[in-house]
């Protein structure tokens, strides 16, 4: 996860970073899900195999990345179906739901 090489003196920190990461991952990985729903993977695998190719954290990754140059008539249906998807896991919806 890139924190082998990391110093960190606090305890407190380390833990706030990992937690950070934590969901980092569990974000990027509801966004390639989101892509996935919609149909998008299709277009990041190089193939036209009918299995996943990438995992739903790299094809989030990927999204993330294609955020800025992506048509809005691609975008919104993605970000529609992403807060969907945080909205139906009961932890998020309890925790962010007030934001």
């Amino acid at each position: 996860m890139g924190m082998r090489w990391t110093r960190i003196g606090s305890p407190q920190r380390r833990d706030r970073l990992w937690l950070l990461n934590a969901f980092a991952v569990v974000l990027l990985s509801l966004l390639g899900a989101a892509g996935e729903a919609l149909g998008y993977d299709r277009h990041l695998k190089a193939n036209t195999t009918k299995q996943r190719t990438h995992s739903l954290f790299r094809q989030g990754c990927m999204h993330y990345e294609l955020i800025p140059n992506i048509l809005r008539e691609r975008l919104r249906p993605l970000m529609q179906r992403f807060g969907e998807m945080l909205l139906a896991h009961h932890t998020f919806s309890e925790v962010f739901g007030a934001i």
